[in-house]
């Protein structure tokens, strides 16, 4: 289990940013749910949410393939929220997804640092 005393800082806040990113997102996607009552905003913000909840309990059991795979997939997500960021829309949402990418990219650098490293892998500190 994840405990911050006996995990790495980096992994604690990596975990951090994967949970609370893909509440954001699923949030983003409700607020525009209501706001233009349709309901497809809300389908690849869950679906996101999902997997990013999935490589985060991955993170949290200290599973050794978590850390890769926790990575690539908060990868993918940052550059989703770049494509949101690029793309036209309302302000608040661009903003805001320009904010969750930025996260994401430090959940990735976290993730490959060497204290992460070491507590996926094993090794002295």
């Amino acid at each position: 289990m994840l405990n911050p005393r006996n995990a790495a800082t980096e992994v604690f806040l990596a975990t951090l940013v994967g949970a609370a990113g893909g509440l954001v997102f699923v949030l983003m996607g409700l607020v525009q749910w209501q706001v233009e009552d349709d309901s497809t905003w809300i389908r690849f913000p869950v679906i996101v949410a999902v997997l990013e909840l999935l490589a985060v309990g991955g993170l949290v059991a200290g599973l050794r393939p978590a850390r890769l795979t926790a990575a690539f997939l908060f990868g993918l997500v940052a550059l989703v929220h770049l494509l949101a960021v690029l793309n036209q829309g309302p302000v608040w949402i661009r903003v805001l997804s320009g904010v969750l990418s930025a996260a994401h990219v430090f959940a990735v650098v976290m993730l490959n640092t060497k204290p992460a490293r070491i507590h996926f892998l094993g090794g002295q500190r």
